[in-house]
């Protein structure tokens, strides 16, 4: 997204060209250049939310194919899939319906390090990477 990202700061920036122009003709110029700007910007930031959508969309609908093939390959249920949601959902302490990085504790000298690194902070141990994330 730092097309997005660039796009929001030049619109930022054009937005604030106007406050040093002095006079009606400056004025009226700085605020059609921000009115502008906001359109493009606003254009821009609806276009990255379509993107987005499609992307989780497409993500939900991949999601789910996966899950029935396992499904029916490994004979599981709708429940075992539920318990292991839940299960993952609460290794961060918190029933909220998402993954955080949340803590690990280090198998080597044992103290509590961030899990979104993946080496100890005290000891330098590895910490085993995650498949996703």
């Amino acid at each position: 997204m730092d097309g997005l990202e660039d796009s929001i700061m030049s619109g930022l920036w054009m937005a604030g060209m106007g406050h040093g122009m002095h006079g009606a003709g400056g004025q009226s110029a700085a605020s059609s250049a921000r009115a502008i700007s906001a359109e493009n910007l606003a254009r821009e930031s609806q276009e990255g939310i379509r993107e987005l959508r499609h992307q989780v969309e497409r993500l939900s609908l991949l999601n789910q194919a996966l899950w029935e093939l396992i499904r029916d390959k490994a004979g599981l249920t709708d429940a075992d899939l539920s318990r292991m949601a839940e299960e993952i959902d609460m290794r961060d302490g918190k029933a909220d319906g998402k993954m955080d990085g949340g803590a690990v504790t280090c198998p080597t000298c044992h103290r509590v390090s961030n899990a979104k690194h993946y080496k100890c902070m005290y000891c330098g141990e590895l910490f085993a990477k995650p498949a996703f994330g």
